[in-house]
């Protein structure tokens, strides 16, 4: 009882000082098998599980593990099967997915095509408010052919569709189960590799395997257990002493450190999400673009990287950096460079000489971006703008986020390689996720033009000019894509990483 209670206190203060036999890895013995336990450490806790609700990347990691989508991104950012294993585009409004035969639910039963159509028009419900809808704007019906066949019609052609259904917002739920539970942010029903065995909250969740996954021989552990462990330097010495098998550390200095660590392997690869500062646009100053534009002139991004990341980043425009078939270079972009004269000049032509007070909404978690919110106040100094931050814990900061209820806040937005999936749900005056309540016809216009568009060529020039207002009118500054990093044990094997930080390849995942 007292190691017990010895745990339970090291795990209360997070203490950076890994304690012998904390977690449960590698292998372990019950009822005479040995059965086979990976400890990921992670460093905030899901905000639900209810895959067609949550918007925090926290939760997504462990959705990853527990819910299928008709198809999934690779770790090449290659849209490749899931639930469908193939698919038919007979014309540019019409496509038709085959699904896999006996896939089953966790709760028994099998998975049919009139769980797609419900799941699709349970996101595309106004009700549900999921931040998923955007992607399904011009899906005009969902029709069930047969038991494994699912048509989906749109009312415009809509080139991101595929690449759209990879999110997990867009996962296969039961209905029955909804209907018992209300909503399925404290339960799991999926297809996934894994299920819901426990969930204590801010401290772990485990996940079993699944005996009827339809993949043959995965996953290769019988046990996943995620660790809530807020430090980074606790993450990286768990793995150091083999209490942690995974860790997904965020803080570029620990990443430097574990590079000369021994015992420990670093991945790192370029991400695809975008971290932001923006703007409630509906809320004074910010409603006047001179004001927007004035504080991106004084934001130096080089420096964010540097200061907040450590240098693991690259600083970015409004369309991911990683997306290289899309992304425009920063110095074509309007708005590029720190600019201190003419930023003072637009705030003087808005009616602020003197510059004037705001709040950054973060969160000291590393998705709440207090780190970069400290570099971006220091930096609004030199142009007369004082940015007082409102350090909120991490479930407040997802509660204001939701509502809008902010000045600025930072951010760590899911980027895609996908122009369209990335910023029509992000800054279209209809998208599911425009937090920034910003509505601006010239942007509109050229979003649903570029969605519309199946020539690349044609999507190319639109996405240029789509990039160039938004740089204009500054209704978010995008600061730049960290890069993605997990720290793992030696005794890991066959885990890779996709570009949006997904933790599908767990399944993949063995321990020695």
């Amino acid at each position: 009882m007292k190691k017990l209670s010895m745990v339970l206190i090291a795990i209360v203060l997070i203490s950076a000082i890994s304690v012998a036999g904390l977690f449960a890895t590698g292998t372990e013995e019950v009822q005479g098998t040995e059965e086979k336990v990976l400890t990921i450490g992670v460093d905030q806790e899901a905000i639900g599980l209810d895959p067609h609700i949550v918007t925090a990347f926290s939760s997504h990691r462990r959705i990853d593990l527990m819910y299928n989508r008709l198809v999934r991104l690779d770790e090449n950012l290659v849209v490749v099967p899931d639930l469908a294993e193939s698919w038919e585009i007979p014309d540019n409004l019409t496509y038709i997915f085959h699904l896999r035969e006996g896939v089953k639910f966790h709760n028994g039963r099998e998975l049919v095509a009139d769980d797609v159509k419900y799941s699709l028009e349970r996101v595309m419900d106004p009700k549900t408010a999921s931040p998923g809808k955007s992607y399904l704007a011009l899906v005009e019906s969902v029709e069930v052919v047969d038991q494994y066949t699912v048509k989906l019609t749109l009312s415009a052609p809509l080139a991101s569709l595929l690449d759209s259904l990879t999110s997990n917002n867009l996962s296969i739920v039961p209905k029955e189960a909804v209907e018992e539970y209300g909503n399925l942010q404290k339960v799991a029903v999926g297809t996934g590799p894994f299920m819901l065995d426990e969930w204590v909250a801010d401290n772990s969740m485990t996940l079993v395997k699944n005996p009827d996954y339809f993949i043959e021989g995965e996953p290769k552990v019988d046990k996943v257990i995620f660790r809530v462990i807020p430090e980074a330097a606790s993450l990286l010495a768990g793995v150091k002493s083999g209490d942690l098998d995974i860790a997904t550390i965020s803080d570029g200095a620990t990443i430097r450190q574990a590079k000369n660590t021994s015992g420990v392997v670093v991945k790192s690869k370029p991400g695809i999400n975008v971290r932001t500062f923006g703007f409630n646009t509906t809320r004074e100053p910010f409603t006047d673009e001179r004001v927007r534009r004035a504080l991106a002139l004084a934001i130096d991004r080089d420096e964010i990287v540097m200061m907040a990341e450590f240098g693991m980043g690259t600083p970015t425009g409004p369309i991911p950096v990683a997306a290289t078939d899309w992304a425009l270079p920063l110095d074509e972009l309007p708005v590029n460079e720190v600019n201190y004269e003419k930023a003072k000049a637009l705030l003087a032509e808005a009616g602020y000489p003197d510059g004037f007070s705001f709040d950054i909404v973060c969160s000291a978690t590393y998705e709440g971006g207090l780190a970069v919110a400290q570099v971006i106040q220091s930096e609004l100094k030199n142009i007369g703008v004082t940015a007082n931050l409102v350090v909120v814990e991490w479930g407040v900061y997802i509660d204001r986020w939701v509502k809008r209820d902010f000045d600025s806040m930072v951010e760590i937005r899911g980027g895609s390689g996908e122009p369209d999936r990335f910023l029509y749900r992000t800054l279209h005056s209809t998208g599911g996720v425009n937090n920034f309540m910003f509505a601006d016809a010239k942007t509109d216009e050229l979003l649903d033009l570029g969605r519309s568009q199946t020539v690349p060529a044609e999507r190319k020039k639109t996405y240029n000019e789509v990039q160039k207002v938004l740089s204009e009118k500054a209704p978010v500054i995008f600061l730049y894509s960290p890069s993605e990093s997990h720290v793992l044990s030696e005794r890991v094997t066959g885990f890779k990483q996709v570009g949006n930080g997904s933790l599908y390849y767990v399944t993949q995942t063995d321990v020695q």
